[in-house]
């Protein structure tokens, strides 16, 4: 009877112990791991060049120690790790090298957020020697070259006193899009020349700089303005120097530089404009979503993919084809590159740690905007969206602390 007791007595511990094993398998731990994409905190500087209305492929994108290349389709990317005002240069050889454009990772951006700098790069124009005893009709292309030539500088005999090489070079400044809510008249280029001469002297007479109408000659911006740049390095450094009259007979934007003023200098064609600009918004969502990693014990791995919108858009009802160009090239001046919106594919590799779920959301920031100008006597009214980059928003959360999580 006692050794029957004992093997009763034995049987029974053994059976406790395999429900005491058969527990701990249950309240095993779930395994954490260091998430790399909230750990590595990194911006990203995204746009696209373009020269002559067309994508600029092979361009040396630079800032700080990053570079990139645009790819075949004007495209480059570049990251950065912090919140600061960056200068961003951008240089082809035969384009004039655009070296102070300017984008701001903001001090609200998110980790992973994405900020757009589209650039219009310009061709180097052709030098042309000038001599006092001579006239000479110079363009962007050279000597006497003035069909579809963006600029011409008519120089008469005697203006200069020493023969000179001289370059025309229409560009446009490489500037953040105005995102400053609010109404406000100004002065808004159609066009920049950098005038530069081998001799630094003095001009002895008057000379006429013509700038090309965007559109036909029935189709005309009233109100230009001519301004002359007061310090060579610095963006934005600009006064006004004369006002410029409509040639309907060449179609041109038409004003003197005057006695006495150097041929090293940058000029800026100008046309008054109304603007009106939206707060930034975010209410765009263009991905949003969830992985759930609950019950699993082991951590996992998940992408996160989303497609980014950059560019800008114009809606102008009402306006005909001519009107719409002139409006066109003006607003391109202001807004980076060309018109149209372009997209960038993103892929983030998440660690999801167990019996952890991932949520994530991406918005696309934009800006909505109107311009007025008055063409040929009449107002010309055209709206915008800009779109300026993305906020991207992510967390990780344990499934225990889950009760039904968003992104907001």
């Amino acid at each position: 009877m006692r050794t029957n007791k004992f093997f009763k007595t034995g049987l029974l511990l053994f059976v406790a112990s395999l429900g005491l094993i058969s527990c701990g398998d249950d309240d095993k731990e779930p395994e954490i791991v260091i998430d790399p994409v909230s750990e590595n905190v990194e911006y990203y500087i995204e746009g696209k060049v373009v020269a002559d209305n067309a994508a600029l492929e092979g361009v040396s994108v630079t800032v700080g120690e990053a570079t990139a290349t645009t790819d075949e389709n004007g495209q480059y990317s570049l990251t950065v790790k912090d919140k600061k005002t960056y200068t961003v240069s951008f240089a082809k050889k035969g384009y004039k090298t655009v070296s102070d454009a300017s984008v701001e990772i903001a001090n609200n951006a998110t980790n992973k957020s994405l900020i757009a700098l589209n650039v219009t790069m310009s061709k180097e124009g052709v030098a042309v020697t000038v001599d006092p005893e001579s006239d000479k009709v110079i363009t962007e292309k050279g000597e006497g070259e003035t069909e579809d030539a963006q600029t011409v500088l008519t120089i008469p005999v005697g203006a200069v006193s020493t023969a000179t090489d001289v370059t025309l070079t229409p560009y446009l400044e490489a500037v953040a899009t105005d995102v400053t809510p609010g109404s406000k008249e100004e002065a808004i280029p159609m066009t920049n020349i950098a005038i530069s001469s081998s001799q630094d002297a003095a001009l002895n007479q008057d000379v006429t700089l013509s700038v090309a109408n965007a559109s036909s000659s029935d189709y005309y911006f009233d109100e230009v303005e001519v301004y002359e740049k007061t310090n060579a390095r610095a963006i934005g450094d600009w006064k006004k120097y004369a006002d410029a009259a409509f040639d309907k007979a060449t179609n041109s934007y038409i004003a003197a530089i005057k006695k006495g003023s150097s041929l090293n200098q940058d000029y800026s064609i100008r046309v008054k404009s109304e603007k009106n600009v939206s707060e930034t918004k975010n209410d765009e969502i263009l991905k949003e979503d969830s992985y759930s990693n609950a019950g699993n014990m082991s951590a996992t791995t998940y992408d996160i993919p989303y497609t980014a919108k950059l560019g800008w858009e114009i809606s102008a009802s009402g306006l005909d084809e001519g009107a719409l160009s002139l409006v066109k090239a003006a607003i391109a001046a202001q807004e980076g590159g060309s018109e149209g919106v372009y997209t960038v594919n993103k892929t983030f590799t998440a660690h999801v740690s167990g019996d952890y779920i991932l949520y994530f959301s991406c918005k696309a920031k934009y800006v909505e905007k109107e311009y007025t100008f008055s063409i040929a006597g009449k107002k010309a009214v055209a709206k915008v969206k800009h779109y300026l980059g993305t906020d991207f928003i992510y967390t990780n959360q344990s499934a225990s602390m889950h009760g039904g999580g968003s992104m907001e």
